[in-house]
């Protein structure tokens, strides 16, 4: 493939997993975007995309893609290491001089591109963060997961992740920056707020889903909350200070008032207060050992330094670029 010589260029780099039916409708409306983007600012493009471990014909249809899109960039990671790990090995697959991520399934529009842009070739925006203004439709249960999530993580981190998602613009230095982040376990929504530089928001409302049911089970959901919030803060872990406070001040009082009927002659069996006794201890160590366990299994991940992802295959377009 060949890209624009010396002059400034665009990467899009999406994800892909099990999106081989409608692939092509996606790589057409990012082309159907870019190449007049292209003729009216001089800003050439790529597109790469990151087969996620997919077990249909994505890869097909991306090789398929490759022989129509000299613009086309594919990479085949050897199995699902999931979507964050696939949008790092697109980032440091990029070489444009800004880079967008976003999701394959359109529910991103493409049509916010020209207005990402227009806003980081200012100069004045390194991060141009498209939040989602209203959900798309879901389930009751999905909506009060979502709301609580992001509550909690900015309790816990004062990040505020509300409506964000993974469609984003990146600056190079920005994606340089990423690059050099030390973490294997990453969370790519959480990070890029915690990085810093300038950011502007756009708001937008999600496109429905050009086919398929969405890959996020609620499993996989609430792994992502619990590896994002231990990685994110160590504040979790004070939760376990708190219980045990509490747990300390229930046991005086009831010590207390143990003692008290023992010395007024009062004294009955205590079934009941032992028995509640017994459930709050154990709730109480079992949720200790929960956060503990959340917080050994982060670093071990860590300390084996294992790579994020392994790369299988890549694939360039073979056409001339016009």
């Amino acid at each position: 493939m060949r890209l624009c010589m010396r002059q400034t260029t665009l990467s899009v780099v999406a994800p892909v997993y099990c999106e081989g039916g409608h692939l092509h409708k996606f790589v057409a409306s990012l082309a159907g975007v870019l190449a007049p983007l292209k003729e009216e600012t001089g800003l050439c493009y790529e597109i790469v995309l990151v087969d996620d471990g997919s077990t249909d014909d994505t890869w097909a249809a991306m090789r398929t893609l490759t022989g129509q899109y000299a613009n086309l960039r594919c990479l085949r990671l050897s199995r699902n290491f999931g979507k964050d790990a696939a949008l790092s090995a697109g980032l440091e697959a990029a070489r444009g001089d800004a880079v967008i991520t976003m999701d394959s399934d359109m529910q991103h529009p493409a049509a916010l591109i020209p207005e990402m842009v227009a806003l980081w070739r200012t100069g004045a925006v390194d991060v141009v963060d498209v939040r989602k203004q209203e959900r798309q439709a879901e389930s009751f249960l999905s909506r009060i997961c979502a709301v609580s999530f992001y509550r909690i993580f900015q309790m816990l981190t004062s990040y505020d992740l509300k409506g964000s998602g993974d469609f984003k613009l990146l600056d190079r230095k920005v994606v340089e920056a990423w690059k050099n982040l030390g973490e294997r376990k990453l969370f790519y929504r959480g990070l890029t707020s915690w990085m810093g530089f300038r950011h502007k928001e756009i708001l937008f409302t999600p496109c429905a889903r050009c086919g398929g049911t969405s890959k996020w089970s609620l499993a996989r959901r609430v792994t992502l909350a619990v590896d994002s919030m231990t990685s994110f803060s160590g504040k979790p872990l004070l939760v376990i200070g708190i219980i045990t406070l509490l747990f300390y001040g229930f046991s005086f009082i009831v010590g207390c008032e143990a003692l008290w009927s023992y010395a007024t002659g009062q004294a009955e069996s205590g079934f009941t207060t032992v028995i509640l006794l017994m459930l709050l201890t154990g709730s109480a160590i079992l949720t200790g050992l929960c956060i503990l366990s959340a917080y050994l299994h982060h670093a071990f991940v860590e300390l084996k330094g294992r790579p994020r992802y392994l790369l299988a295959e890549t694939l360039e377009g073979d056409k001339t670029d016009a």
